[in-house]
């Protein structure tokens, strides 16, 4: 659905969104911030189709998978998930390959036995707040970063926006916002009247690194100086691992787990 309205927090009389801007941030009519975005991403089906070029290394944050213990959510990272299948941890794994869910489409996103898949398009609330909390860190403005938000969410009224300004890239055209760099959180939080996903891209208004979460992908990637793609690489509360613009971001860039065509065969 291109727009939608959602229940009020008592589940019953639908609340339309009113505000343009999530709390903290403002809707921006002028997207000249973001022609550096527009001129700069190519490519098909890697990196660099997501992620601009000119910064010193690249990051991709894993989002993690859950497991269901006793009607209760934990989250499972990645390189736990194919300890349990036995496949190989590396910088382009794929999700459906290390889990051994079967290729065949209708199949791609079943829950696998022990909980469920990770979270795609938007990146999940605890791993978001870790990386704000690293990346504050490595911008001289903090306090001016813009926001992309792919018009397409269901939980956007797209008729608040009908005459405004896009964000246009190949394939996919963003709402922008403006504000400091804790104000993405602000995205995050489903209000009666508010979104509930991640932005899209992400990055402070001196440009000294930036933040991709395709609305197709179960992972999130950083670019910037070497300094500050290491402390996102070492944070324990992320999983990540390197990358590089011309690695691919589809199920087919893991040419190292191969696919298993069978049910899902791990274990806990």
């Amino acid at each position: 659905m291109s727009s939608m309205s959602l229940l009020s927090r008592g589940g019953g009389i639908p609340v339309r969104q009113t505000q343009l801007a999530p709390n903290g941030l403002e809707f921006m009519e002028d997207v000249s911030q973001a022609r550096w975005i527009e001129g700069s991403l190519s490519g098909w089906r890697n990196v660099r189709s997501l992620m601009p070029e000119g910064f010193s290394a690249y990051a991709r944050v894993f989002h993690p998978a859950h497991l269901d213990d006793k009607g209760c959510e934990k989250p499972v990272r990645w390189s736990t998930v194919a300890s349990w299948t036995g496949q190989t941890v590396h910088p382009r794994m794929q999700f459906e390959r290390i889990a051994n869910l079967s290729e065949d489409s209708k199949d791609m996103y079943k829950d696998p036995p022990w909980g469920s898949p990770p979270q795609h398009g938007s990146i999940p609330e605890e791993e978001c707040m870790t990386l704000v909390n690293v990346l504050r860190e490595y911008t001289s403005t903090p306090d001016r970063c813009y926001f992309c938000l792919w018009e397409g969410y269901g939980n956007i009224d797209t008729r608040l926006y009908k005459a405004r300004s896009r964000v246009r890239v190949p394939g996919r055209d963003y709402l922008l916002f403006g504000g400091p760099v804790d104000a993405v959180m602000s995205f995050l939080v489903r209000e009666s009247h508010f979104w509930g996903d991640s932005p899209n891209i992400w990055w402070p208004e001196d440009r000294a690194w930036c933040v991709a979460t395709d609305i197709d992908l179960f992972d999130t990637y950083v670019g910037g100086s070497s300094a500050c793609i290491e402390a996102v690489l070492n944070h324990p509360d992320l999983e990540a691992l390197p990358t590089t613009l011309d690695a691919r971001v589809d199920l087919h860039g893991d040419t190292i787990n191969a696919p298993d065509a069978s049910a899902w065969g791990g274990g806990q």
